[in-house]
């Protein structure tokens, strides 16, 4: 984010006045028109998904033993398909206190600042949690962002766009290059900021420029995504 032209560090700017009770976002950017917010899934929730299997090998009764594949389970049970959502919705449940906390974060970093037309961006970085499908996180920033209270106001509306960028996962195309999932997701208003585009597209291109990779995003037909490395879990016989 540093090498992005313009951009300014909160904390720098915030060092000699603290305002208690304020949250504040990571970065200002393109002359203070975007306000970003940066987290990190940073923490592999195996544990997780190896508790959710033992269960669902005692109830179904499994014998076996080694390391094997999530889908290699879900296959061969008849209610496959609803243990796959059940255990994603559980890996992603960090994902409603992130994005709740960064529009807080948004909101006060906007008062603070006077830059009421600023737009917000929440850009996740995904390293490690190889668990949490790309389209998981997908799915429940959209939601996220038009959750709405019971007065039909929008429950979160201080960020208008979400961008995933999803190192701990790859997409092989036919010539056998490896490219990163990246996904853009706006909120209703930010899909009718032309700002948000330009902005979601010049920080995916300055990603591709500084990581020197490629990427892939939205397409039509769905993608083959994989893990980086194999995410497995254990099969313990019983």
């Amino acid at each position: 984010m540093s090498t992005l032209k313009g951009v300014e560090n909160i904390d720098t700017l915030m060092r000699p006045c603290e305002l208690p009770g304020r949250l504040r976002a990571d970065y200002l950017a393109f002359n203070r028109f975007a306000i970003i917010e940066q987290k990190s899934l940073d923490v592999d929730p195996d544990y997780k998904a190896q508790a959710f299997i033992d269960k669902v090998i005692r109830d179904h009764a499994i014998i076996g033993a080694g390391q094997v594949s999530l889908e290699s389970i879900f296959r061969q049970l008849p209610d496959g398909d609803a243990l796959r959502t059940e255990l994603y919705h559980i890996l992603a449940k960090n994902l409603d206190d992130i994005l709740a906390k960064a529009d807080k974060q948004a909101r006060d970093t906007r008062a603070t600042f006077l830059i009421s037309e600023a737009i917000g961006i929440v850009v996740i970085l995904n390293d490690s949690s190889q668990f949490i499908q790309p389209d998981l996180v997908v799915f429940k920033a959209f939601d996220m962002l038009r959750k709405r209270l019971p007065n039909g106001e929008i429950r979160y509306p201080n960020n208008q766009v979400v961008l995933l960028i999803s190192e701990a996962h790859r997409v092989v195309t036919g010539d056998r290059r490896e490219l990163i999932p990246i996904e853009t997701i706006f909120s209703d208003a930010g899909n009718s900021l032309q700002m948000a585009t330009h902005c979601a597209d010049t920080l995916k291109r300055r990603w591709v420029e500084f990581n020197q990779a490629e990427y892939v995003e939205a397409p039509v037909e769905p993608r083959n995504v994989r893990t980086r490395d194999r995410a497995k879990v254990h099969l313990l016989k019983r």
